[in-house]
């Protein structure tokens, strides 16, 4: 047996609204990742989960994230996310190192090599994301959609890794 909120007359359906746009955002964004992704990677050889990690470290507040914050800003899991880390870390763009104040937590931080790989791949990606978003869009819908998705995100302003 369903039970239905008091506060909801009907039954949702695929034509409810709130479905239409949770799935045109899905929709968009899984499309976006994938032309995204294969253009970064066409490009420089950076897979687009690395850039993501890149970014969200390079634009860290203190210089560095602690693994869980890490995996916290992004879709992995904890394990998924020491994964990720290791592979970036063999590459030499990313260096881990132990809190001084709890040796449990590891922290993460961009080496120079990041920095630079990191430089050309948002060069790369700025051309990108003008041929994939922004062109498609006149200025007033990017700011509406701006607004629109740092509301949803709830969060304070930052640097968007896509």
């Amino acid at each position: 047996m369903t039970i239905v909120p008091e506060t909801q007359t009907t039954p949702a359906s695929c034509a409810d609204q709130r479905v239409l746009l949770f799935g045109l955002l899905m929709e968009t964004n899984a499309r976006l990742e994938r032309q995204l992704g294969a253009a970064m990677e066409q490009a420089i050889g950076l897979p687009l989960a690395w850039f993501e990690v890149l970014v969200r470290v390079q634009r860290a507040e203190r210089g560095f994230l602690s693994m869980s914050e890490l995996a916290g800003q992004t879709v992995y899991s904890s394990g998924g996310t020491t994964r990720l880390v290791d592979r970036i870390e063999r590459e030499g763009l990313v260096e881990r190192f132990a809190c001084p104040s709890d040796r449990r937590s590891v922290h993460v931080r961009i080496t120079e090599a990041g920095e630079l790989v990191l430089a050309t791949a948002l060069e790369v990606h700025a051309g990108h994301l003008d041929t994939y978003v922004t062109s498609k869009l006149s200025d007033e819908e990017r700011e509406i959609l701006e607004t629109a998705l740092r509301k949803l995100n709830g969060g304070p302003p930052s640097c968007a890794s896509s």
